[in-house]
């Protein structure tokens, strides 16, 4: 009986009971001779051929069903549930299931675990009281209660007042009085005696269901016919739960037909009015051009989507992930630019990843070297005095009261009219429109082949995971152990390096080169490659920054003159140069060419003569470092030795540096 005392007071009340009263273990019986089987892997089971889903080891079963031919009005759901157990219906379950539990299509990160948690803890309630209901094991035990001998209200009494339920004998009392069982002990009973209060962790773990449950949350994929998967992953772009697949099957059933047909374009359905989606011409190559189209809705903004048929080519033998994101931002220009830019590179042998990374890296900024290559055409070509054009004037020019063409400038606010502009000159003429794009379209190329041949060596499975986003999906790290492979590894595929730079090749280090790049260079080479770019890009940077802080060091220190404290530029010492960084220019390029706060840091007090700072260096073995000194009374104090980035030199060169500063201060000396 101590052991007892130690089970929460539930379970050892409920034992001590079911042993009083043959009835009240009866009712625990019944429900264990329906739970006892459940357990994670039989709690959702998918049958993918059928297309069915079977819960709680078979109890209720969900049966899904591709629309058929028949006229929508006599259509028959696609979704069966059977939720009927003996009979009787489980209306607490279907309404979890249907309810309450949601499919995950777009939002592939992790679920939190304190949400798994709270929804497995609900769903196995839902569960339990469902089968309490199924035996009527509430009403058994009103009806028990009401039978009670005198010896078994004792007992009932005993346990109850002994485990602190009540304090009085209140059973015994309505036996002999033949009163009711208070409405509060009745209930109190009622939840004793169900197996949720009993052994509910022993029989469904909350753990393995969290996991299971979790797995089921992600599997919408496996269960359901791939149309109709495709159709529920673009209307509900994150997630769905069951009662909105029936409550839209009506556009499933407009919409079965082209996503088994025409899958991959199914995107910019999303775009298009629903009173047109039954057209058998819906995603055909004509809507895609035609100016008058009238299957697109107002959002879509300038029609047509493309001007030219070898884009809508090129589209076409694109995937899904590719075209879903170009269905989902096509109301910017600048992703049509893009697009039409990279229709003219071959990218038929492509990772379908790379290519949406691409397009995803140029998406904005495609649209400034667009302009900039548009303006340079429409100069040197006179575009402006064109008999086709009738919309468009350069600011600047004249223009009469009655003229209603629009000024522009080479400007990403005129996008559109440079678009329109380049449109109406060019016509159908594909060789203007190549040499338009060139210029963009081979630093695509770059980028595209730059990240094609880096992830050569990769799996298919890890294609899925080049771009940061995808790095918080669920599956990621799963992937990543499948194939052994450590994060930082993966991820070092991506950097580009230079000497002492290193940036992500999803970074806007080089994108941000290339306006600056087609400024300069009116031709970009059929050779040009990414790395060739970052290469000038490095430089670019360089050179911007150090203008950025020599300017900010100018200003600040304008009128600053300080005085060196070493005659020499450079001094031999001990196979060691050291040279005294004595002005600003010096200053900032050692800044940044070691990649340290020289110069942001370490100015003000050098222009104040408290620090001094050399550059040593060793040709022998070929290392470059920075030295800095406090300057304190005429002598020079060790403060610190580093590599570039700050790193630490080893304790031996230290010491060289230590010698050098000692020596230095006698020779300091001596000139007093």
């Amino acid at each position: 009986m101590g052991q007892d005392r130690l089970v929460p007071r539930y379970q050892w009340v409920a034992k001590q009971l079911f042993r009083i009263s043959k009835a009240l273990n009866e009712i625990f019986q019944d429900q264990l001779n329906i739970v006892t089987d459940f357990n994670a892997q039989n709690m959702f089971r998918i049958d993918q051929e059928r297309y069915c889903v079977y819960i709680a080891n078979g109890l209720f079963q969900l049966q899904f069903s591709a629309p058929t031919s028949t006229p929508a009005s006599v259509q028959s759901s696609i979704l069966c549930c059977d939720f009927n157990y003996l009979g009787q219906k489980a209306e607490l379950v279907e309404e979890f299931v249907l309810h309450d539990l949601y499919f995950l299509t777009g939002d592939l990160k992790p679920q939190h675990s304190l949400f798994l948690r709270q929804k497995a803890q609900q769903f196995r309630q839902v569960l339990l009281d469902q089968v309490y209901l199924w035996i009527d094991g509430a009403e058994r035990v009103s009806i028990l209660l009401t039978q009670l001998s005198l010896l078994q209200a004792e007992m009932i009494d005993h346990l109850m007042i002994k485990a602190d339920f009540y304090q009085s004998t209140v059973l015994t009392d309505c036996v002999i009085n033949e009163t009711q069982v208070p409405e509060s002990i009745i209930q109190m009973l009622q939840e004793i005696c169900s197996i949720q209060g009993i052994c509910v962790d022993e029989i469904i773990p909350i753990q393995p269901l969290m996991e299971c449950l979790d797995d089921f949350c992600f599997s919408a994929a496996q269960f359901l016919p791939r149309p109709m998967y495709r159709i529920l992953a673009l209307s509900f772009e994150e997630r769905f739960n069951l009662n909105e697949l029936i409550e839209h099957q009506d556009d499933i059933h407009l919409l079965y037909r082209h996503a088994e047909e025409k899958s991959h374009l199914l995107g910019f359905v999303r775009l298009m009015r629903r009173e047109l989606w039954q057209r058998d011409d819906l995603l055909s190559k004509h809507n895609f051009l035609d100016l008058s189209a009238i299957v697109w809705q107002k959002k879509v903004a300038k029609l047509p989507l493309f001007d030219y048929p070898r884009v809508v080519n090129w589209l076409f033998k694109q995937s899904a992930e590719v075209l879903d994101w170009i269905s989902a931002n096509i109301q910017q220009s600048s992703v049509r630019v893009a697009v039409t830019a990279l229709s003219f590179v071959d990218s038929s042998q492509v990772h379908p990843q790379i290519i949406l990374a691409t397009l995803q890296y140029f998406q904005h900024s495609a649209a400034r070297m667009f302009i900039q290559s548009c303006h340079y055409f429409a100069m040197q070509e006179a575009w402006f005095k064109h008999e086709n054009n009738y919309t468009v004037i350069l600011k600047g020019q004249r223009q009469s009261i009655d003229d209603q063409r629009i000024a522009i400038s080479p400007s990403i606010l005129y996008l559109d009219e440079w678009m329109a502009l380049m449109r109406n000159v060019a016509k159908t003429d594909d060789q203007m429109v190549k040499h338009i794009y060139v210029r963009l379209s081979r630093v695509m190329q770059a980028y595209m082949l730059h990240l094609y041949k880096i992830t050569q060596a990769l799996p298919d499975d890890l294609m899925g995971y080049i771009r940061p986003e995808t790095h918080q999906n669920r599956d990621f790290y799963t992937v990543l152990q499948r194939y052994k492979m450590q994060l930082d590894q993966f991820r070092q595929i991506f950097y580009l390096r230079h000497r002492y730079t290193r940036v992500s090749v999803f970074d806007a280090y080089v994108r941000d080169y290339l306006v600056d790049y087609f400024t300069d260079n009116k031709i970009v080479p059929k050779s040009i490659t990414w790395m060739g770019l970052f290469h000038q890009a490095v430089y670019w940077h360089d050179q911007i920054q150090t203008q950025e802080i020599m300017s900010k060091l100018k200003k600040n220190f304008a009128l600053a003159v300080w005085q060196p404290i070493t005659l020499r530029k450079k001094i031999q010492f001990l196979d060691w140069c050291f040279e005294e960084l004595a002005d600003l220019e010096r200053i900032i390029e050692e800044s940044k060419r070691c990649h340290h706060c020289l110069a942001a840091s370490y100015a003000q007090q050098i222009v104040d003569g408290e620090y001094v700072a050399f550059h040593m260096s060793s040709q022998t073995l070929q290392q470059h470092m920075t030295l800095g000194c406090y300057l304190r009374e005429g002598k020079l104090v060790y403060d610190q030795l580093e590599y570039s980035n700050n790193r630490k030199a080893e304790a031996l060169v230290v010491e060289v540096a230590v010698q050098f500063i000692a020596w230095l201060n006698s020779q300091l000396l001596l000139l007093k």
